[in-house]
């Protein structure tokens, strides 16, 4: 903007200077001087078209002027894939006075990039939850070569946030609007003891559970349903419809891992689900239950929500 300004003037200063050097000291015609109106009216006449083409000038100036700045700093969309330990985190989402996903993020983009940066996640991780691939899209009009913005961030992140990978978008993407699925896992450890460098990432069951009741009661949460029951009373969204596209479990001797992809959830959903196939699975709930559940739509029904260290976020489609 500040080239455009310099750019443009020019013309018309000079146009009103040739204006000025031309015309008559007084134009205003009285009795004494009416035989300089024949002088002074060509004058006149040849002066307005040169004003008129300097405006022109300058409206064609401006227009070149500002293409070039736009071209020289580029408003460019950028895709981010991050990975993070949430333990120490209350959350994804901006709370104020507390840490947050987000806000390391976004205060670490500010100091790179030298602007106020907006971003938008796919989605809003609770506290203590985890994530391999959340995506975050933000806009920016800095020419940074990727690769130094990537060893950049990641310098000045927190150790447990880490940016995997970064790439240029459209300028239509949008991290959480354009998300088509998300696939979510829950890791239940299943030995007598808990390895230290396992404890924040998994939630610890050493009790029996009768597996095949869990898988005939995990098909149930398959498909359109209305999740009012498996979601916190305070959701923010009207809508408590969801369709689950995927929901299984993958056993070892140490782990259980359930996985679930869908076309979005709410929150609390996936680990009240987990909560209430763990009910199943200690014999306390039918699997046939399931269908009760949703058609009562009654949080109070439902099992407890499993606790958040299990929870990871580990893709997001498009």
């Amino acid at each position: 903007p500040f080239h455009s300004r310099v750019t443009t003037r020019a013309p018309l200063l000079l146009a009103i200077s040739r204006v000025s050097s031309e015309l008559p000291a007084s134009t205003t015609m009285i009795s004494s001087q009416k035989p300089r109106l024949a002088t002074v009216s060509p004058i006149r006449s040849a002066s307005f078209k040169e004003m008129i083409m300097a405006v022109i000038g300058v409206i064609v100036g401006f227009k070149r002027a500002y293409v070039i700045v736009r071209r020289r700093d580029p408003m460019r969309n950028l895709k981010l894939i991050l990975a993070y330990d949430g333990t120490p985190y209350h959350g994804w989402q901006i709370q104020p006075g507390l840490p947050t996903i987000q806000g390391e993020l976004q205060q670490t983009l500010e100091k790179i990039l030298d602007h106020p940066v907006v971003t938008h996640g796919s989605g809003r991780t609770d506290a203590g939850v985890h994530a391999h691939g959340q995506v975050v899209s933000f806009t920016t009009s800095v020419s940074r070569d990727i690769d130094a913005l990537l060893y950049g961030i990641n310098a000045l992140l927190p150790d447990e946030i880490r940016v995997v990978s970064i790439e240029e978008v459209s300028p239509e993407f949008h991290a959480r609007l354009s998300a088509v699925a998300k696939t979510y896992e829950y890791h239940l450890w299943r030995l007598p003891v808990v390895p230290p460098f396992q404890c924040r990432y998994v939630y610890a069951v050493g009790y029996f559970l009768d597996h095949e009741a869990m898988d005939r009661a995990t098909v149930q949460f398959c498909g359109e349903h209305d999740f009012t029951a498996f979601c916190a009373k305070a959701t923010a969204s009207s809508d408590l419809v969801r369709e689950v596209y995927e929901a299984s479990w993958e056993r070892s001797d140490q782990e259980w891992v359930f996985r679930i992809r869908g076309n979005g959830f709410l929150r609390y959903m996936v680990r009240t689900i987990v909560g209430t196939l763990l009910e199943v699975g200690k014999g306390r709930r039918e699997p046939d239950e399931i269908g009760d559940l949703f058609r009562a739509k009654d949080r109070s029904r439902a099992g407890p929500s499993a606790p958040a260290q299990g929870l990871h976020l580990t893709e997001v489609e498009y």
